[in-house]
């Protein structure tokens, strides 16, 4: 039976017939204000159209069979679902206690228990075999635990456990790689990422999705790493959103893969009596890549985090003028890479002294923004040196690039002084 769980202002419109369910709901009790809508209607498509009429949008079928649609207005969006059965009923189906909540008529109304969920900030499912009505709710309990900043108490848990070896014993009920990437992509972007991958690993979820990342767990490295693979990686994630409080989504997938060439590079030196990782940030590029893109992320970013997984262990130089050129040829990886090589630092020991050192020097490097382009164009470059379309116009404006970011050439005329000269020098060394 329905109970009557608060009374409440619901501050959006809402079409004759519906019913505003799930998540918005469960927002607005939690003291935070909804951006997507969900609504429970009779006719679904009858409501939609309503709500259109009044707020515009564009409005499409999402499944058009089970009567789903879905209007977008702006930034928001709202979806619209049939009642299955009656509004308990409707309920009772849904993936946890928090969500399966209804609002009608100034009055939100729940199923039993969900009080002592909004008042501990706890997330528990409706029924643990509603998880298996949708395989991605388990992996969902966590994002929303970690976005929300809920609890998961040991029955869920324990519930999320039994549902990851379900899906490792049937990899054929994996949900849409697509709807994985979404799920994985909004847990690394809250604010407790790296409680919720620790949790992803001790439910055994880690392995169902990101199975390359496994290997990392109890894996033992020595020298300044005085934690093991896994839990190193996931002080770097934490490390990386604290330094870096709007790190973006590439930034964050480097942190989540960095090492994860570590197991498959580990041999033991005898020289210095442990074992080494030789070669791992090069190995890991190429597996965080072909993960990533097998997990449907735009190929712009899954390469963007392969270059930044081969880059996380280049050191720096301490000159001024070769830090410019060290960060002009990394250019396109930048805020993203000095930010992931001091988290790097921060979660090992006795080098963390470094990760300020380097982001300091950084900063200081780059008060001048780099150069966007060479002062003169290929074709200039072609006439001032008598060259034919070929390499060696792209070399002379990769000097002259470089020579603009350490500061020696200010403006077109010192820059085709700079080419000639430079011109010059090639000459005497072939002769």
């Amino acid at each position: 039976m329905l109970r009557l769980i608060a009374h409440l202002d619901f501050p959006f419109y809402t079409p004759k017939g519906a019913y505003p369910v799930g998540g918005a709901v469960r927002d607005l009790l939690l003291g935070r204000r909804p951006k997507d809508l969900d609504f429970a209607a009779q006719d679904p498509l009858r409501a939609a159209e309503e709500a259109q009429r009044r707020l515009g949008g564009s409005l499409f079928p999402l499944d058009e069979a089970r009567g789903q649609y879905r209007l977008v207005v702006g930034s928001s969006t709202l979806d619209f679902a049939p009642v299955e059965g009656t509004l308990e009923e409707d309920l009772s189906r849904r993936d946890f206690r928090l969500n399966a909540l209804l609002w009608r008529r100034g009055r939100v109304f729940g199923l039993a228990g969900v009080e002592e969920d909004l008042a501990k900030r706890l997330l528990r499912p409706v029924a643990e075999e509603n998880l298996y009505q949708d395989h991605l709710r388990s992996l969902r309990a966590v994002r929303l635990a970690a976005t929300l900043g809920l609890g998961l108490p040991r029955a869920t848990r324990e519930a999320l456990r039994r549902h990851a070896r379900f899906l490792l014993a049937h990899p054929e009920a994996l949900p849409a790689r697509e709807r994985v990437r979404e799920e994985l992509a909004r847990l690394l972007l809250s604010p407790r990422a790296a409680w919720g991958f620790h949790t992803l690993g001790e439910t055994g979820l880690l392995e169902v999705y990101l199975p390359e990342l496994k290997p990392l767990w109890g894996l033992h490295q020595g020298g300044v790493h005085h934690l093991d693979g896994w839990r190193h990686t996931l002080s770097v994630l934490f490390h990386l959103g604290w330094l870096w409080p709007e790190a973006p989504l590439r930034a964050r997938l480097a942190a989540l893969y960095h090492d994860v060439g570590k197991p498959l590079t580990r041999r033991f030196d005898p020289e210095v009596g442990r074992f080494r990782f030789l070669g791992h940030a090069e190995v890991g590029a190429e597996v965080a890549h072909a993960s990533l893109l097998w997990l449907r992320f735009p190929k712009e970013v899954a390469e963007g985090v392969r270059e930044l997984v081969r880059r996380h262990m280049d050191h720096p130089p301490e000159e001024a003028r070769a830090l410019r050129r060290f960060y002009l040829r990394r250019k396109g990886l930048l805020p993203d890479l000095p930010y992931l090589m001091a988290a790097d630092r921060l979660a090992a020991r006795g080098v963390e002294g470094e990760a300020w050192t380097l982001l300091e020097d950084y900063q200081e490097a780059l008060a001048e923004p780099l150069p966007e382009r060479p002062l003169l164009s290929g074709e200039e470059a072609m006439a001032l040196l008598g060259l034919k379309p070929g390499p060696e116009v792209g070399q002379a404006l990769e000097a002259l690039l470089l020579a603009q970011a350490e500061g020696r050439v200010r403006n077109r005329e010192e820059a085709a002084a700079f080419l000639l000269y430079w011109k010059g020098g090639r000459e005497a060394t072939a002769t």
